[in-house]
């Protein structure tokens, strides 16, 4: 006989197995991901970094100091300073707020937008997908960085326009994913059973529809923060992104234009380009990780 909650097991007897879910089974599969935990930790760290910036600092990060201009490292200063004698130590800290703030902004409304036109488009497939996958086409004419920069030219260098902007020209890649993911799902059993039942198309793509790529979606957007990082480093190095004083890895690395800051003064451009590799590679490390996660097919 079975024993039941009020009976105490046989003796050499084993419990009944309990299922696990499917988020618990890709959580395991990530933690086998060593290069993934290894991301993991070190985006951890950068954006401990990050919040902890006003603890960390070991001066102003916007202050010039004219007597300690380009100074090399040191206990006073650990990783020098700059032509205007701030701290690039401090600079870097506070830099990582603003660099990983525009990447996350940046690809939550890339993902918003890439998630509402693709899943309308799938889901409405016929004209209205025929519609939106030509605008998006249009949209992927065109090369990105060169989009970019020519919207930021007009609209003019700030934090918030490069946030946008960045944003706003960069969801194509991931409507085109949920758009796929939608027209496979769209003709599937449940759907149609919702749709039998009178629930409306809205309540069927936000209920069943979306929950089913979430998975997808997480990974692109993943790798997006990692591009949308680098699209801003590129922009505040042409000048067209975040301005001084305010620190970003990329507007730190304008120092590093001129032949004698390369070979005099290293420490300036060193320190933000090996804050940026880490970060992007971190997050690509993660997006690996997540994919193979969410997706065990893709294991090898």
């Amino acid at each position: 006989m079975i024993a039941t909650s009020s009976e105490p097991l046989a003796a050499g007897a084993e419990p009944m197995p309990t299922g696990e879910s499917l988020w618990a089974k890709a959580r395991k599969r990530f933690f086998r991901h060593k290069l993934a935990v290894l991301g993991l930790v070190v985006l951890t760290v950068l954006v401990l970094m990050a919040v902890l910036a006003p603890l960390i600092e070991r001066y102003s990060p916007i202050d010039l100091d004219l007597g300690s201009m380009s100074q090399a490292p040191s206990a006073a200063h650990w990783l020098g300073t700059d032509t205007t004698g701030r701290d690039v130590w401090s600079r870097i800290v506070h830099a990582g707020r603003v660099s990983l703030s525009v990447g996350l902004v940046a690809v939550s409304i890339s993902t918003f937008i890439g998630v509402l036109i693709g899943g309308i488009s799938g889901y409405a497939a016929g004209k209205v997908d025929m519609a939106l996958m030509r605008f998006t086409d249009i949209v992927m004419a065109f090369p990105s960085l060169v989009m970019i920069i020519t919207i930021a030219s007009v609209l003019g260098p700030s934090i918030y326009n490069t946030m946008l902007v960045i944003g706003i020209l960069t969801w194509p890649g991931i409507a085109r994913l949920v758009r796929g993911q939608f027209l496979s799902f769209r003709e599937q059993q449940f759907v149609l059973a919702a749709r039998s039942i009178g629930v409306t198309p809205f309540q069927i793509m936000v209920r069943h529809l979306f929950p089913n790529v979430v998975g997808t979606v997480t990974v692109a957007a993943t790798f997006g923060m990692a591009n949308a990082i680098l699209q801003e480093a590129s922009l505040s190095f042409l000048g067209l992104g975040v301005q001084a004083p305010t620190p970003s890895w990329g507007n730190m690395l304008q120092d590093a234009q001129s032949h004698a800051i390369l070979e005099g003064t290293p420490w300036l451009w060193i320190a933000p380009g090996l804050m940026i590799a880490l970060a992007v590679l971190s997050i690509n490390f993660i997006g690996d990780g997540l994919r193979d996660a969410l997706d065990p097919r893709s294991v090898h």
